[in-house]
């Protein structure tokens, strides 16, 4: 009966001291000097599909992305992640890759059209948002 309790304590504390997601890849030295903004993609907002995609962009000398890879995030979001990340612009010398965060949320109801709002937070993440808030009237 120990080893099971003994085994949760354990389990709590490693998972406690685990990152929030998108803190573990933050490069402080990383200076893109371009990034392309993303909208939220149509068939992600109209499944509700929400998540945090990483991706690993490889830089050039002159900064520019030469190649892509997903390393997480929900299937329906990455392939629109990928294709903006290859537009992004690195300061030269940035390094031979660069890791960028995209966290897609939803703020409330998306009845079509709904648009989606983007917001860079340096060194590396992009924040992508759509909905509409939802308002409780008070009742007379």
């Amino acid at each position: 009966m120990m080893f099971p309790v003994a085994l949760t304590f354990f389990l709590v504390g490693v998972f406690s001291l685990a990152p929030v997601p998108g803190e573990q890849v933050l490069n402080e030295s990383m200076k893109p000097v371009y990034f392309e903004e993303l909208a939220y993609p149509l068939a992600a907002r109209l499944s509700h599909v929400e998540g945090v995609a990483v991706v690993q962009a490889e830089i050039n000398d002159a900064g520019r992305v030469t190649s892509v890879i997903a390393i997480s995030g929900p299937k329906m979001l990455i392939p629109d992640c990928l294709s903006n990340a290859k537009k992004w612009r690195f300061e030269p010398g940035t390094g031979p890759s660069v890791v960028i965060v995209y966290r897609f949320r939803f703020k409330g109801l998306c009845n079509l059209p709904c648009g989606s709002q983007f917001r860079f937070e340096p060194p590396n993440v992009g924040i992508i948002t759509t909905g509409n808030p939802v308002v409780d009237h008070p009742q007379e």
